[in-house]
């Protein structure tokens, strides 16, 4: 689990093998590249993609209340939820913000 929450502490069981932790890292990578791969060839119309990079900007904010607030329940009660719930939905939002970007714009 540190390479996910980095200040949670660290893992327990097979999350504290770093062969594990490494085998993670480059098969997430793997599907994103996969992702945006398939995302090329797709096309979305300018207003949304605009829609989608300001919304975007405008989540950073949250994303990062919601990771100070999930670390802080870790540390306090060792609660996951609220970090497990921020790093769902930036990784959700993440793979929005990769389709927007790398898509085409249509031709209006």
């Amino acid at each position: 689990m540190l390479a996910i929450f980095g200040s949670a502490g660290a893992g327990h069981g097979i999350w504290a093998n770093p062969l594990v932790v490494l085998a993670i890292v480059v098969v997430s990578i793997y599907i994103f590249l996969k992702f945006c791969s398939w995302a090329k060839s797709k096309q979305l119309s300018a207003g949304v993609k605009k829609w989608v990079f300001i919304i975007t900007g405008l989540g950073l904010v949250v994303f990062n209340v919601l990771y100070a607030r999930g670390n802080a329940m870790v540390h306090e009660s060792g609660d996951w939820s609220g970090a497990t719930t921020a790093l769902l939905a930036s990784l959700v939002w993440v793979f929005i913000f990769a389709y927007a970007l790398m898509t085409e714009t249509k031709a209006e």
